[in-house]
């Protein structure tokens, strides 16, 4: 079995996680942060690498985890906490960010290793655009390669 986990704060996220949760028939959970901030004081936030804050319970469920979430400046602050707790110790991941444009490949890169040295095992990696949403929800590619990462 499998699951989509995933943060957004505008939206663009959740939209990549519920699509590809609905054409692949699967649940989707969200990491909210326990408490809720105006996106500048977030924005200030990510700029300190490896913070985490404090998340709502989520539950990671199975061995397979399509994780989606947005690129902010160094850091997510909710996803790293998960991480970092060891939610997603012992899982098959595929790591989905959605990015405005600039070092995306770099902060994918971190998030993998940070992954890894938690346990986790990443077995496939997408950035998004986000004005690339679209095309890359309409990409039967993007799909096979996600249903192959299923088995």
């Amino acid at each position: 079995m499998a699951e989509v986990l995933f943060f957004s704060y505008t939206g663009t996220s959740k939209k990549v996680a519920e699509s590809v949760a609905g054409r692949l028939n699967l649940e989707t959970r969200e990491i909210s942060p326990k408490f809720q901030l105006p996106y500048p004081a977030w924005l200030l936030l990510s700029f300190i690498p490896n913070l985490g804050v404090p998340v709502k319970k989520v539950e990671v469920a199975c061995e397979r985890v399509i994780l989606c979430f947005p690129k902010w400046t160094f850091n997510c602050p909710p996803v790293t906490a998960i991480i970092r707790a060891g939610l997603l110790k012992g899982r098959r991941v595929f790591l989905i960010i959605t990015y405005g444009g600039w070092r995306g490949e770099q902060y994918l890169n971190g998030y993998v290793k940070m992954l890894e040295r938690n346990g986790a095992k990443v077995e496939g990696t997408r950035l998004v655009r986000r004005s690339e949403v679209q095309a890359v929800l309409s990409d039967d590619g993007f799909f096979r390669e996600l249903e192959r990462f299923l088995g």
